[in-house]
C-alpha cells in the first residue's frame, strides 16, 4: 500500500514536469512568431502610418491632426521596431555588460529546450524564467508603441516618452532575467551564479 502511494506520488510529479516543460515550449512558439511576425509587422506599420502622415500633411484638411515631429519620430521608430531584436540586445549590453549579454539568448527556446534531469524545481524555474523573457519582448513591443505616440498632437509627449522607457528598461531586465536575479542574490551573499546553478542549464 505504501509502495503504490509512493509511486502515484513519482507518477504525479513526474506528469507535472511534463506539463511544466510543454507549457515552456509553448512560450518558446508564441514567441517565435511575436519575434518573427508581429513585432516585424508592427514595425512596418508605424513606418507606414508615418508615410501617410507625410503624405497628408499637404492637405489643409489635415494640418492640426498631423505635426511634423509625429512623423520624424514614427520614421525612426518604425525601424528600430522591426530590428527590436538588435536594440534589446544592446540595451542588455549597456545594463549588464557585453560579457554577461553575450551568455544570454534572450530567448526562451534556450530555456524551454534545456534538460532538468527530472527535478521538478529545476522544471519550475525554468518555465518561469521562459515565461518572463515573453513578457519581456511583449514590454519591449509595447515600449516601441509608446515612443511612436511621442509627437502625436492629442498625446502627451512627455508621459509617452517616459512610459516608453520604463518599459524598455523593464523589458531588458526581463529578458535576461537570469542573469539579473544572479546579480540581486550576489549583491546580498557575495556568491555569483547562484540561480543560474538552479537552472541546470
Amino acid at each position: 500500500m505504501k509502495d503504490d502511494i509512493i509511486g502515484g506520488i513519482q507518477n504525479s510529479v513526474g506528469n507535472a514536469i511534463d506539463y511544466f516543460l510543454n507549457f515552456g515550449k509553448e512560450i518558446s512558439v508564441l514567441q517565435d512568431v511575436l519575434l518573427t511576425v508581429i513585432v516585424p509587422g508592427v514595425g512596418i506599420l508605424i513606418s507606414a502610418g508615418a508615410v501617410r502622415d507625410f503624405m497628408r500633411m499637404k492637405n489643409p484638411v489635415h494640418q492640426n491632426k498631423v505635426s511634423t515631429s509625429s512623423v520624424a519620430i514614427r520614421f525612426v521608430i518604425g525601424p528600430a521596431t522591426v530590428q527590436l531584436v538588435i536594440l534589446m540586445r544592446a540595451m542588455a549590453e549597456s545594463v549588464f555588460g557585453r560579457e554577461v549579454a553575450s551568455k544570454s539568448t534572450m530567448k526562451a527556446l534556450s530555456y524551454s529546450g534545456a534538460s532538468t534531469g527530472g527535478d521538478p524545481t529545476a522544471a519550475l524555474l525554468i518555465v518561469i524564467v521562459s515565461f518572463l523573457i515573453f513578457v519581456g519582448w511583449v514590454t519591449a513591443l509595447r515600449a516601441m508603441l509608446a515612443f511612436s505616440r511621442v509627437g502625436h498632437p492629442q498625446e502627451n509627449g512627455y508621459q509617452m516618452f517616459r512610459s516608453g522607457a520604463a518599459r524598455l528598461v523593464a523589458a531588458t531586465f526581463l529578458c535576461m532575467f537570469q542573469f539579473a536575479l544572479d546579480d540581486v542574490i550576489a549583491s546580498f551573499t557575495g556568491n555569483t551564479g547562484v540561480f543560474s546553478s538552479q537552472l541546470t542549464l
